[in-house]
């Protein structure tokens, strides 16, 4: 069991014992492992969507580099892209 699936299971017990519903919290996970959830059809496809501006940096997408490293580790809050994506395109506001 890595790191990832250990906080992704404290996560769950804490918001049962919180009685947190889903929707009260947020799922943040790297760009590999998101792009099946919210529907694209590759990972390529969700990062060039990342990088045209789509999702917002802070409410739906993050940079978690460290400081002074060159490559990026991009997350993205699920639950949040989901809620962007079902928004009409001609309706959602600019960055």
């Amino acid at each position: 069991m890595d790191r990832f699936e250990i906080k992704e299971i404290i996560k769950e017990v804490l918001s049962e014992m919180l009685q947190l519903t889903p929707a009260d919290s947020s799922q943040w996970l790297p760009l590999k492992s998101a792009w099946e959830p919210l529907g694209y059809p590759s990972y390529d496809a969700l990062y060039k969507d990342v990088q045209r501006g789509l999702f917002r940096q802070g409410k739906e997408v993050c940079d978690r580099r460290k400081p002074g490293a060159k490559i990026a580790r991009i997350q993205i809050d699920v639950i949040a892209a989901r809620k962007r994506l079902a928004v009409d395109p001609a309706k959602r506001r600019g960055l």
